[in-house]
């Protein structure tokens, strides 16, 4: 056996790994179909107006506004209709004095015409002529051409991330493509003779993966590409083979051989090609936790057991990924509850303690690292400093919401 020697705090590790993060600057052409939460590269600078005419705002009639000039239920105003104009269609005719065009909403103004009397304040029950029944004002339910967005205008910034409205503004461009960071590559390894494949039969001995598919869906949620790769063996040949092949990703993390066992020699291998910033945190679970840096990519090395490494992936894994996939901090969920029940700290370590909320109660969800229940049955958890011992049942803690 080769025991962890030393461990650092988990203030330490994150220092060292947020020393290690950097945005990449790969760019790559997205179809706008597929650019939601993609951060853009370059900026959006519009092309032309938006709209790109003045357009009726109301359903009603296409009017001069000084032919409506004192126009009242009891003094009406008589225009005559001298054109329909409907959406997609271009007006044929100009207004004239005392004239005016039936027009749609979203329908492109006629030439003459400043201003939109509703259908409402007409007299609905003839066409033509028109008897007007309210005074309009000029530009009054008219959209002008270039309201939303002027030709040349930066319509958004390199570097802002793309949502559904984002999205809707390039797309009155008629930009059908943009420029996008490169989401990261994250090579996703399982290691150890143990391991086996869901839907495989278990031979002796044999446990399913689990890691590979809870890191994949991290990954995939937090701005990053999950490659999968396949479990590699306790030999240094075959973790040789897999580290070439995770080598062609940006990011490399592997789940088990990072704790103390003499055939976990997988940071044997990447310690002889590269660096290991450090191995060890004083955190509870995942204690056997690894970083480094091997031919100039950063790994990390989850402990095998399956609560350990969900955890140190949302802790550690999660915002260095969406530092180099230039996305902003995750976004948590706090509340303030009692504890449900006296929980009992190991000392010198942080501990992230899981509960499920019942009632207004935080209610220990915790079993043991190696139980994915431990985190499938909680709603979040809440932090042990590494020099508390005992949170007394009743006392109140802050949960950070899955």
């Amino acid at each position: 056996m080769r025991p962890i020697g030393h461990t650092i705090s988990l203030a330490e590790a994150r220092a060292l790994i947020d020393g290690a993060a950097r945005p990449l600057d790969r760019v790559e052409r997205v179809p706008l179909a597929r650019a939601r939460g993609r951060i853009l590269a370059r900026d959006i600078v519009a092309n032309s107006d938006v709209p790109p005419f003045s357009r009726a705002g109301m359903d009603g009639y296409a009017v001069r506004a000084a032919d409506t000039t004192g126009a009242t239920r009891e003094t009406p105003r008589v225009l005559e209709r001298i054109e329909q104009i409907f959406t997609g269609q271009v007006p044929t005719r100009a207004l004239g004095p005392g004239t005016c065009a039936e027009i749609a909403t979203g329908a492109p103004m006629p030439q003459g015409a400043d201003a939109v009397v509703m259908v409402e304040d007409t007299d609905m029950t003839s066409t033509n002529p028109v008897r007007i029944f309210a005074a309009v004002q000029p530009r009054q339910h008219v959209g002008q051409q270039g309201a939303d967005i002027k030709h040349g205008q930066t319509v958004l910034p390199a570097g802002v991330q793309l949502n559904a409205s984002r999205v809707g503004a390039i797309a009155a461009l008629g930009i059908g493509e943009i420029d996008a960071y490169a989401r990261p590559r994250v090579a996703i390894l399982s290691t150890g003779n143990e391991i086996a494949d869901p839907g495989s039969p278990l031979a002796p001995g044999q446990v399913y993966d689990i890691n590979r598919f809870t890191l994949g869906a991290i990954v995939d949620e937090h701005g990053g590409v999950a490659v999968p790769h396949r479990t590699a063996a306790d030999t240094m040949e075959d973790l040789s083979r897999a580290i070439d092949e995770c080598l062609e990703d940006d990011v490399l993390v592997f789940s088990g051989g990072s704790s103390v066992g003499e055939r976990d020699l997988i940071l044997d291998a990447l310690a002889a090609r590269g660096t290991v910033l450090f191995h060890g945190i004083a955190v509870k679970p995942g204690k056997p936790t690894a970083f480094g840096l091997v031919e100039g990519k950063p790994f990390f090395g989850m402990p095998g057991y399956p609560t350990s490494c969900l955890s140190n992936a949302y802790i550690l894994l999660v915002p260095f990924l969406r530092t180099i996939a230039r996305l902003p901090p995750r976004a948590t969920r706090t509340v303030i509850v009692p504890l449900g029940q006296r929980v009992v700290s190991a000392p010198g370590r942080h501990q992230f303690y899981t509960v499920r909320l019942a009632g207004g109660v935080a209610v220990p969800a915790f079993k043991a690292s190696g139980d994915i229940t431990s985190m499938s049955q909680a709603d979040g958890y809440f932090e042990i400093a590494a020099d508390t011992d005992v949170v007394e049942q009743g006392e109140l803690v802050e949960v950070t919401l899955w």
